[in-house]
């Protein structure tokens, strides 16, 4: 998710020379009044939205790949042949002879990380199964890990990086791990940046991976570009459009990723080989390379360098795109700056982190909105990257799981104005996590019943993020917005992080992932209540009125 929400105040800047009088009118750019003209999302920024939308799109192929790119096909230890090369018995009788049932989640099942071992002396020679297992009863035999290597069944998948390198029982644990990693990647590019390059170069060097260290390795540069990319697209649609625009905007960019998740399925449908599938969701990122003259560089950033010439030339563009005409004022909007004013700037507190933390109500409620990030990302991810987990085809459930998002990130906006913030951030948090609790403890005959259930899940977490969004930048003052919304996306990784080892506890009982799931989010939908209703309300400047919002009035009044 993106992170980024812009002021409404006008956006007009020096543009002076170094030593100008103090009292001299300038000339400068002033955007918020080209947008009078060009419109808040006229089709200059629609052309330029489209256009940024493609790589977010292409980025969320990435983001999901993992979900095929590490399939774990149907397994077994690999026996040594040469001991029952004279054993005759069908391929089912030959595995009764060296594989061994066990019990699991209440079903008799093949087990996949052990194998019966024999002491002969010799290879057997013309012995008929029947023979076998009298010399051999079940109760007799040593069961021991597998201990050269394992079978994978490749009539579905012909190689995934699970295949290639064995990354089943002891090992298993790697393929959460790098879906961990990958969420590494995106907060060390939230934080330090990357290039748009790198996730090229990275994504067609993985395909050619020679280990496991240096796949992982690719996947997490990869996922600093792509975070990048997502941060830097959203920055600038956000900046484009009007404020009234932004939330609109905002909720349709990620439907492009939506979108993706249902592309993907289907370009994974007809390619079951790894090394293929990562080269060709990675070929598009190569067309990136026209935006450099496609998309121009955003007007605010370039008014807020004093670079106004440029950003002039930039909206006289747009004026043409849009086919209006742009009046001189918005190029010659007189402002005197005096040195004094420029004083003030500096002399201005600089806010830190800390500040969130600094009086109780403020506290309280930066440490409650921290935990809704974590939990939204924790279930969201923990779902979209476990579907395998789920009844049915894997790759229908997957598009599902996208599509059933595009009304998901809708949703909110009907729901912010109708309902306000706060209850309906808790009624979709706690519908999500019963759906998900009661999807596991389905009869495994109604299969279908728990994919529902936790497509369900799926949806009403995609839903409570947006919510989250939009409730979060409203309650922080605004001196400590932006910190508090980066803060709260770094939050969000350490649930994106935690989710791929929350979903191999599965392992050990079926249902666990979706119980821890559906507990922090009942957890979180029932704290949304101690935090103050937004909607309709002048919002905190200061650290003193953030600390007096809402006081008085709630589930639980704040003394």
């Amino acid at each position: 998710m993106a992170e980024t929400e812009l002021g409404d105040e006008a956006l007009v800047f020096d543009n002076a020379p170094p030593g100008g009088e103090k009292d001299e009118v300038q000339v400068t750019v002033n955007y918020d009044l080209a947008m009078k003209y060009l419109g808040g999302f006229g089709p200059w920024q629609r052309r330029i939205f489209l256009l940024l939308c493609l790589p977010v799109g292409v980025g969320g192929f990435q983001v999901f790949a993992i979900v095929f790119l590490a399939v774990e096909p149907d397994f077994h230890c690999r026996v040594p042949q040469a001991s029952f090369s004279g054993l005759n018995a069908t391929p089912a009788e030959l595995l009764n002879a060296t594989i061994p049932w066990e019990l699991k989640d209440g079903e008799w099942r093949r087990s996949q990380c052990k194998r019966y071992s024999y002491n002969f002396p010799n290879a057997t020679h013309n012995v008929t199964y029947r023979d076998f297992v009298e010399a051999h009863p079940v109760a007799n035999r040593t069961q021991i890990k597998c201990d050269r290597g394992y079978e994978h069944d490749t009539s579905e998948y012909k190689s995934t990086v699970v295949t290639d390198w064995d990354l089943v029982c002891d090992s298993s644990w790697k393929v959460s791990m790098a879906k961990s990693v990958w969420f590494a990647g995106f907060m060390v590019g939230a934080v330090f940046g990357g290039h748009v390059a790198d996730s090229c170069v990275s994504g067609i060097v993985c395909a050619f991976s020679p280990n496991y260290a240096a796949f992982i390795a690719f996947r997490f540069f990869i996922a600093t570009s792509t975070m990048v990319t997502f941060l830097a697209a959203f920055v600038m649609i956000q900046e484009l459009v009007s404020a009234d625009k932004r939330s609109f905007t905002g909720m349709v960019f990620w439907i492009f990723a939506a979108l993706a998740q249902a592309i993907l399925a289907a370009i994974a449908y007809f390619i079951r080989t790894w090394k293929w599938l990562q080269v060709v969701i990675t070929v598009p990122t190569l067309l990136f390379i026209s935006f450099w003259w496609l998309i121009p560089e955003s007007p605010r950033w370039l008014i807020s360098r004093s670079r106004h010439k440029e950003a002039a030339a930039i909206l006289r563009k747009g004026a043409t795109v849009a086919k209006v005409t742009l009046p001189d004022e918005v190029f010659h909007d007189n402002i005197p700056l005096t040195q004094d004013k420029d004083q003030k700037k500096t002399k201005e507190k600089v806010y830190t982190f800390i500040d969130l933390f600094r009086t109780p109500n403020l506290r309280k409620w930066t440490l409650n909105i921290f935990f809704l990030w974590i939990v939204n990302t924790l279930v969201y991810y923990g779902i979209s990257l476990n579907l395998s987990a789920l009844s049915g085809n894997v790759y229908l459930n997957f598009a599902i799981s996208g599509l059933i998002e595009i009304p998901a990130n809708l949703l909110p906006i009907f729901l912010l104005n109708k309902f306000g913030r706060r209850w309906p951030l808790c009624a979709l948090l706690l519908a999500g996590g019963v759906a998900c609790i009661v999807a596991f403890f389905i009869p495994k005959h109604l299969g279908w019943m728990t994919t529902t259930l936790a497509m369900i899940g799926k949806f009403c977490i995609t839903a409570s993020f947006g919510v989250t969004y939009v409730f979060s930048a409203e309650i922080f003052p605004t001196v400590v917005r932006q910190i508090g919304m980066g803060m709260s996306s770094m939050s969000a990784r350490v649930g994106g992080i935690a989710a791929p080892f929350v979903n191999l506890l599965g392992r050990h009982w079926a249902p666990m992932p979706y119980v821890i799931f559906g507990g922090t989010s009942i957890a979180a939908g029932l704290l949304t209540l101690l935090l103050p209703e937004t909607a309709g309300r002048k919002l905190p400047a200061t650290i003193e009125e953030g600390e007096n919002f809402g006081k008085g009035e709630g589930i639980v009044n704040e003394e």
